[in-house]
């Protein structure tokens, strides 16, 4: 799979005994997604969050599939990120909910860390200063840590509530899927592509003719497309 497979100039980490594989990509497609901002130190604070974030997401999946027992490995890569697991034994609908969703789970605890850190400190300092709209951020530190808490508050909460959507391959559409299962749906893989199908849709909709946000657009839009045509091209 393109942004998957292993390279040279791959970033290799480890992370209470899980092992991290960060794909060239990964750095690529954060920069593409933070190209609207006005500075080179603005993109670099926003790929920084973004690996920060997107790892603690990540965690949260291969944490909670550990502790079941299931020897996890973590890739990031152009766009996001993935937990791989061998769920070799044990494994259950409620199980596999649990794994999705801790993931999400654990970008709100970020997100609620540095929403405590922004009312007890970035508050005594939010009125005084200013953020420079295109010349750099200047020399004080305290405005990094302003645009840094900025980023990961967005990221956390806002990224984490659409992975909760259920639609494929997000994580509520995997969630939507082992519940289908729990409920003894003869095809919960087929209702919850028709689900992500309709909901990717609506949201697609959404970002660009509520928000004009045309490139949150153009990824839904991206899902409710790989989600029809797994419905009607590649199942029997």
């Amino acid at each position: 799979m393109i942004g998957i497979d292993p390279t040279p100039l791959d970033l290799r980490l480890v992370a209470f005994g899980i092992p991290i594989r960060v794909h060239p990509s990964f750095w690529l497609g954060s920069i593409l997604f933070g190209s609207n901002l006005q500075s080179s130190q603005l993109i670099f604070i926003w790929v920084v969050c973004a690996f920060i974030s997107i790892l603690i997401h990540e965690l949260g999946h291969a944490l909670t599939a550990e502790s079941f027992g299931w020897p996890t490995e973590i890739v990031m890569y152009f766009g996001g990120g993935l937990a791989i697991s061998q769920r070799n034994r044990g494994n259950s609908p409620w199980r596999s909910i649990a794994v999705s969703l801790m993931g999400p789970l654990a970008g709100f605890l970020l997100y609620g860390l540095v929403f405590l850190v922004d009312r007890l400190v970035c508050q005594n300092y939010k009125g005084v200063l200013h953020i420079p709209s295109s010349d750099g951020l200047g020399d004080d530190y305290r405005i990094y840590v302003l645009v840094a808490v900025n980023f990961l508050l967005f990221m956390n909460l806002y990224w984490g509530l659409l992975n909760l959507l259920p639609v494929l391959p997000l994580d509520g559409g995997h969630i939507l899927e082992s519940f289908c299962e729990s409920l003894g749906f003869r095809d919960p893989s087929g209702f919850t592509l028709k689900v992500g199908t309709i909901v990717a849709g609506a949201v697609a909709y959404y970002f660009f003719a509520k928000m004009q946000q045309p490139f949150a657009g153009a990824m839904m839009l991206m899902l409710c497309m790989q989600n029809a045509g797994a419905l009607l091209f590649e199942r029997p």
